[in-house]
């Protein structure tokens, strides 16, 4: 069961629902039924194949669709739509392929071959300087395919990637600049590369992905947005104060540290960890708690720790990072004006997880929690198995299987029909709790999904509302 899907496995699904540009491929599209599915969404339900079996369904997919498109079957179609129509499925097949093995592992914990012989034939199908076919949804998809399966492997072999930020992006850009001739295939998928890591990580430490994208004749209009951003990151901010709380190969991560509202002595202290399926993410990414906190009187604390995406980091390193950022505002508590017995936690998706393991492993130090759509038993996750497990026993590290007396007060965000987060495990931890005479309450929604705090502006406010209703009876 994957109960923290990566953003790489959200983006995927999303962009898989793209339309193609022409209506001959949409119909084409319309008429695949589920035994010839070549999409994402199609390749994730035979993820549980084994190699030899998915290469078989889907090879049976590919033809499938091929007979469909024959003058037989579609008589109608004109030479060039055929053509362009074939185009597309050979992408999508090519794209599986090179899928796949990524996440048969990450879903079932199963091996593919390095060298398997239908991902090789798929990537040397690739025209990586074809200008022409930038604009159709699947070739792109090709290429993102592609690309994460290649910086995978170079953020793991290659020495100057093992060390230092952002190694995943730069490890895109290697890709890029070793495979690609085509200067506007290259400055197509760095801008889009560079986009999307500052919105999903923050433009920290990017000045040197950007200009190299400006060199490969990136939009003018867009490396200027770029700037900005990187512009804005390094700016000393004027809200709140930063703090360097541990130096990583020579990366600073810090703590954003904003004062409690109102003349407070002592004021309690609420340390956030954002979301990110443990792979993306910034420190100001916090729905409604920390402002309806802050305004009540604490003394808030944004954590920026490792991820994937910027340190090839583990939920290993994240879980590290976050005892040390407890560590460190305990030990500045004079400095920051607070009360470090009364300390609370909290977070977002893979956020709310690491703070309820803050929560049931480190209780001595923690007093009250709050998540938002969190994971609760990472012990079930295949993934999480397959990275954590070789170093630590997994069920150890899971917050509803060691809920103890000892464990602090804590209060549930979840949507009943969260895709990612199992509510049932949000129910299983407050009823745990609940027979450990642990203060606590779950504040169940009806829909919305595991973003279902970005949706609805009426939910934000019942958020809030809770939250101070949950501080009063903590008697802070």
């Amino acid at each position: 069961m994957q109960l923290f899907r990566s953003v790489f496995l959200s983006a995927c699904l999303g962009l898989a629902l793209i339309s193609l540009s022409t209506s001959t491929v949409i119909a084409q599209e319309a008429q695949v039924d589920e035994k010839q599915d070549l999409s994402m969404r199609g390749m994730i339900r035979l993820v549980h194949e084994k190699p030899a079996q998915f290469n078989k369904l889907w090879t049976e997919r590919r033809r499938g669709q091929e007979r469909a498109l024959s003058p037989d079957l579609a008589p109608n179609l004109s030479a060039n739509e055929r053509v362009t129509a074939l185009q597309n499925v050979q992408w999508q097949w090519a794209a599986g392929l090179i899928n796949y093995p990524y996440f048969h592992r990450r879903e079932t914990g199963g091996t593919v071959a390095s060298h398997w012989k239908p991902k090789h034939d798929a990537i040397q199908s690739i025209k990586f300087n074809d200008d022409a076919s930038l604009t159709q949804s699947n070739y792109q998809l090709l290429i993102q395919a592609w690309l994460h399966d290649t910086a995978g492997s170079l953020v793991k072999r290659d020495q100057t990637l093992q060390r230092g930020d952002n190694r995943w992006l730069r490890a895109n850009f290697k890709a890029l600049d070793t495979a690609i001739n085509s200067q506007k295939v290259k400055a197509h998928f760095m801008g889009k590369l560079l986009a999307e890591h500052i919105d999903d990580n923050g433009a920290k430490n990017v000045l040197p992905q950007i200009l190299i994208a400006e060199k490969n004749g990136v939009d003018a209009a867009e490396i200027a947005k770029f700037k900005a951003a990187y512009e804005q990151e390094i700016q000393v901010p004027k809200d709140h104060a930063a703090y360097t709380y541990q130096t990583v190969e020579g990366v600073d991560l810090q703590l954003h540290v904003f004062a409690a509202k109102g003349d407070v002595k002592d004021a309690p202290v609420f340390i956030w960890f954002h979301g990110g399926s443990w792979s993306t993410g910034h420190w100001s990414y916090c729905p409604v708690v920390c402002r309806t906190l802050q305004n009540r009187g604490f003394v808030v604390v944004q954590v920026e720790y490792r991820t994937s995406q910027r340190f090839d980091g583990t939920p290993l390193n994240a879980l590290a990072d976050a005892e040390r950022a407890i560590d460190w505002t305990i030990a500045h508590s004079q400095e920051l004006g607070i009360n470090p017995k009364k300390l609370m936690v909290g977070g977002f998706s893979s956020g709310g997880a690491l703070a309820s393991q803050m929560a049931v492993l480190n209780h001595t130090k923690v007093s009250a929690a709050a998540y938002m759509s969190g994971g609760f038993d990472p012990s079930k996750d295949t993934w999480y198995n397959s990275v954590v497990g070789p170093l630590r026993d997994t069920k150890q590290l899971s917050p509803l299987l060691m809920v103890n007396r000892s464990s602090p007060p804590q209060i549930l965000f979840h949507a009943k029909d969260d895709e990612m987060c199992a509510y049932q495990d949000a129910q299983s931890l407050a009823s745990k709790l609940t027979a450990l005479e642990i203060p606590n309450r779950l504040v169940s929604f009806e829909q919305g999904g595991h973003f279902f705090v970005f949706k609805n502006p009426a939910d934000r406010q019942r958020i809030s509302s809770e939250l101070l209703s949950f501080v009063e009876q903590l008697k802070w």
